[in-house]
């Protein structure tokens, strides 16, 4: 071997032999798959918002309300309408049914307009207890909504000296949906 060679050689061996490096050329993770199955989700009307007897005021305006939290309407403001004993006086109720110990969402539009028989309209205002809950009961059973299990929806709408005669009705929609 000349000079040449031998330098070479001692310089590979003192300095090492560079190995070409490899780009890692596959690689695996286990990954987890998993699902929830729940039971589907009912929703059942126990009771329709209804106001009762109204005498509208003379003059001025009063204001009528059902509140969540009881089916006797209160009135208020200027006028001197009268609440009669008589009709059916009651919040709207609704009772579920779904996978216990589930998040659920409650939609109730904030407003129905209310037709008269013989003329005229009455827009109410729409107040629902809850707009979200937790069913009651553990996954896998059956649960309700909280507290008592019911859910409760109010209402007020104004009346005046001008507002017709007639009995008055509308319809909304209640939703309920897991979140």
């Amino acid at each position: 071997m000349n000079a040449f060679g031998k330098f070479l050689v001692a310089g590979l061996l003192v300095g090492g032999v560079s190995v070409p490096a490899f780009a890692q050329i596959s690689d695996s993770e286990t990954t987890t798959s998993t699902v929830r199955i729940i039971q589907g989700i009912a929703l059942t009307k126990v009771n329709n918002l209804a106001f009762g007897t109204v005498v509208r005021p003379s003059t001025g305006t009063n204001t009528v309300t059902i509140s969540t939290t009881s089916d006797t309407p209160a009135l208020t403001g200027g006028g001197d309408a009268v609440l009669l004993s008589s009709g059916t006086k009651t919040r709207a109720s609704y009772t579920a049914a779904g996978e216990g110990n589930q998040s659920v969402s409650i939609t109730v539009p904030a407003s129905v307009t209310m037709t008269g028989s013989v003329s005229g309209s009455i827009v109410v205002t729409l107040t629902p207890e809850a707009t979200s809950d937790t069913l009651s009961g553990a996954l896998g059973s059956t649960g309700g909504f909280s507290g008592d299990g019911t859910l409760y929806v109010g209402g007020a709408f104004s009346v005046s000296s001008s507002t017709a005669s007639g009995d008055y009705s509308g319809s909304f929609s209640t939703t309920l949906a897991y979140n």
